[in-house]
């Protein structure tokens, strides 16, 4: 037993930190990367992921990807996996358990793989990458496993051919095998290593013409983990990928280490804790800690969900600045409660851009757009970018379900059955395709009371979408700005609610002679209803402000909340300014007092840029 206690040791710390990093920290993270993948259930699929070198890898990294729907489980088979490569690395390269450390460092390179992508989650082009890579290193160490089991230098040449035939199914893999063969000596001969050589160079070229599609150039790379965003290419994420190369080519040098150690007398029993010390370190530097990484996709799934209290929950909870897609997610949780008015400015509403290690340029349309696009009427522009992030990025849960969504509201109920059947055929996706399957066949259950019956998750949109109509302009990749454009230059009486939202755009574009048409037309519409406060702020501002642009002198606004309020907002303002202090430096000694106003936010919620 005792000869298996380091085994134990070193497992046990690659299930406790698997575990830590993957489900404790990163499940939010794990659910948007399933999101962002596609498995189901078809023959079609297989052999779209068999069209590509090593697609066999991409199959069941895909399979394997939807368990994060649930981040214990996925988090749990992944770890499984690093296990099976910890027992089969130490197997196959016979080290001692003095070393046994020295096997534990690829599953950890693999654990800082999977959460250190941040904002690649949204722009990886690679199938089933949050297992494949895993499942492509074991079948690489399987096939030097294999090459040790003789030193027959016929039986070498056979390996050699055997790695070769797997091109079709590991893709870059098993050229990755026929290279660690070829610069390794034992257990190979010469011919063996000449024979891997020759066939690392020629194997891309003789397949080559079996797949049409892909490029030659990218022959010898394809299935390995590269990024690429249009004309960026970012080496970061590869990093630990090369890191378990140079493990694997550097394990047959251990037992050269181990002799050394013997003969010199030098220390090798701190070399676990130490190796696992280091890891820990690593693993937490690679880990993505920034907040608004993981509340954008936290409030995402709960806006999918309709989970509107969960939304504002992540939103107040925010410790800093917050990024643009946090408000506006926010925003369309505000509007479905109807209390954007009266709230809308107990929020941050500063902004900042997302953050990003390298230079990949987030873009708000390759994110959240279309959910954003759809929960605004917008249902031509949602359908308009899930199409482009599908071509670009390939279909994925997410996209399928707002194609769906969409389909439905245009009344496209072809295109809505199509994307329902390929939703059938999935493990987690199974039940929402049933719930909305009949309205394929009953198109009546998308109209009046039925819809408020059987979906009322679809009112408010369709409700937008009909008031507005379906006219697809321009948005010049800048799905914010078009929003705040469009909704603040629309007006609308028909609909209470578009007209509610029209007024809250104009509020954010600090434009009087754009507010007072919004604001009266409301008056207009609600007068069985109290004014909400901030809608108030605005109209005793812009009138002290421009008291030629309206009258506001008969408006009953709320004496101590907006007088009174007000009448200290601008004592204390111009108090703090005559000590010599800049804007924003006024803007932050007033903001605990009066962050939560719109008169806070006109004069020190500046330089807000979209992305």
């Amino acid at each position: 037993m005792a000869k298996y206690k380091y085994d134990f040791f070193y497992a046990l710390a690659i299930v406790a930190m698997s575990m830590y990093f993957l489900f404790y920290k990163n499940s939010d993270t794990l659910f948007m990367a399933q999101s962002h993948s596609l498995f189901y259930n078809s023959e079609v699929f297989f052999n779209d992921c068999m069209r590509v070198q090593g697609g066999l890898l991409a199959w069941l990294g895909c399979f394997l990807t939807q368990f994060f729907h649930e981040p214990m489980l996925g988090a749990g088979i992944l770890t499984v996996l690093w296990l099976l490569l910890f027992f089969q690395i130490k197997a196959t390269f016979r080290i001692s358990n003095r070393l046994t450390a020295l096997a534990f460092i690829p599953a950890m390179c693999l654990l800082a793989s999977e959460i250190d992508l941040g904002y690649w989650v949204y722009y990886l082009k690679i199938p089933g990458y949050y297992f494949r890579e895993t499942l492509g290193f074991m079948a690489l160490v399987a096939l030097l496993g294999l090459g040790r089991l003789s030193e027959n230098k016929w039986y070498g040449v056979g390996i050699c051919l055997l790695m070769a035939l797997t091109y079709p199914l590991l893709g870059a893999f098993s050229l990755l095998a026929l290279l660690i063969t070829a610069l390794r000596k034992p257990p190979f001969t010469l011919t063996g290593r000449l024979t891997a050589l020759c066939l690392l160079a020629v194997t891309p070229l003789l397949f080559y013409r079996v797949y049409p599609e892909g490029r030659l150039q990218d022959a010898w790379t394809v299935g390995f983990p590269l990024f690429l965003a249009e004309t960026h290419v970012s080496l970061l994420p590869t990093v630990p990928f090369l890191l378990i190369v140079l493990c694997l080519l550097g394990y047959d040098f251990l037992p050269r280490l181990e002799a050394v150690g013997k003969k010199t007398g030098m220390a090798l029993h701190g070399l676990g804790l130490a190796v696992i010390a280091l890891s820990f370190v690593g693993v937490q530097a690679a880990n993505i800690d920034d907040y608004n990484y993981h509340a954008e996709m936290r409030m995402y799934r709960a806006v999918d969900e309709q989970r509107w209290d969960d939304v504002l929950r992540e939103a107040a909870m925010a410790p800093d600045d917050v990024t643009r897609e946090m408000v506006m997610l926010r925003n369309i949780a505000l509007f479905n409660k109807g209390v954007a008015g009266s709230q809308m400015f107990h929020y941050n509403n500063m902004g900042k851009a997302p953050y990003v290690r390298d230079s990949l340029r987030v873009h708000m349309v390759q994110t959240a757009a279309p959910m954003i696009y759809l929960h605004h009427g917008k249902t031509n522009f949602s359908l308009r970018w899930c199409i482009e992030n599908s071509v670009e990025y390939d279909y994925c849960y997410d996209n399928l379900k707002l194609l769906t969504v969409n389909s439905l509201v245009h009344g496209e109920w072809k295109a809505a059955r199509k994307y329902l059947d390929i939703l059938s055929n999935t493990l987690y996706y199974k039940d929402w395709a049933e719930r909305y399957m009949p309205i394929t066949e009953d198109p009546s259950l998308m109209k009046g009371e039925k819809l408020k019956t059987h979906y009322p998750e679809f009112a408010h949109i369709m409700d937008l979408r009909d008031h507005m109509g379906t006219v697809l302009d321009g948005d010049n990749g800048l799905c914010e700005m078009y929003i705040i454009n469009y909704f603040s230059n629309t007006m609308n009486k028909e609909s209470k609610y578009l007209q509610e939202i029209t007024l809250d755009y104009a509020l954010l574009q600090k434009d009087i002679q754009l507010f007072w048409p919004h604001f009266l037309l409301y008056a207009t519409l609600n007068q069985d209803i109290e004014m909400p406060i901030h809608y108030q702020e605005a109209a005793y501002l812009y009138g002290k402000l421009e008291p030629q642009s309206m009258d506001i002198s008969r408006m009953p606004f709320d004496k101590t909340k907006i007088v009174e309020r007000y009448a200290n907002f601008n004592q204390t303002s111009q108090s703090l300014i005559s000590m010599g202090m800049d804007t924003k430096q006024v803007g932050e000694a007033m903001k605990a007092a009066y962050g939560d106003t719109f008169w806070w936010f006109y004069f020190f919620c500046r330089d807000v840029h979209s992305y």
